[in-house]
């Protein structure tokens, strides 16, 4: 079995102080053998300046009400403020047909009027 180091600070700086010389001893010897090149000193980068986004026309959105059956094909679609007579399309589909219906909220995207919009928000 090996035996426990008991002084680790003079072995640094044993394994330092050799370090030390040997560096010392190759530099002169570098410079004695390569002469010194005229090195050109490279201009900082400029950073780049970043460009600002265009910003996005906010996505304008339709509710509807629509009722779906249980495979989820759209049945029926109904306007946001007829919730009443969706509700009973469901009711008189759920009686009349196998299947489970049900209502759910459908969101679509106003193209229309979100380009007359866009540009008042600018």
């Amino acid at each position: 079995m090996a035996g426990r180091i008991l002084d680790r600070r003079k072995l640094r700086e044993q394994a330092e102080g050799g370090d030390q010389e040997s560096k010392v001893s190759l530099d002169s010897a570098n410079l004695a053998v390569l002469p010194k090149k005229n090195v050109k000193m490279k201009e900082p980068k400029v950073p780049k300046v970043k460009q600002p986004r265009a910003k996005k026309a906010p996505l304008l959105l339709f509710a509807h009400w629509g009722v779906f059956d249980k495979s989820m094909k759209q049945v029926a679609i109904f306007e946001y403020n007829q919730r009443a007579d969706a509700e009973e399309k469901v009711t008189e589909l759920n009686a009349k047909a196998k299947g489970d219906h049900f209502l759910q909220i459908v969101k679509e995207p106003m193209a229309e009027l979100a380009s007359e919009i866009a540009p008042e928000i600018n």
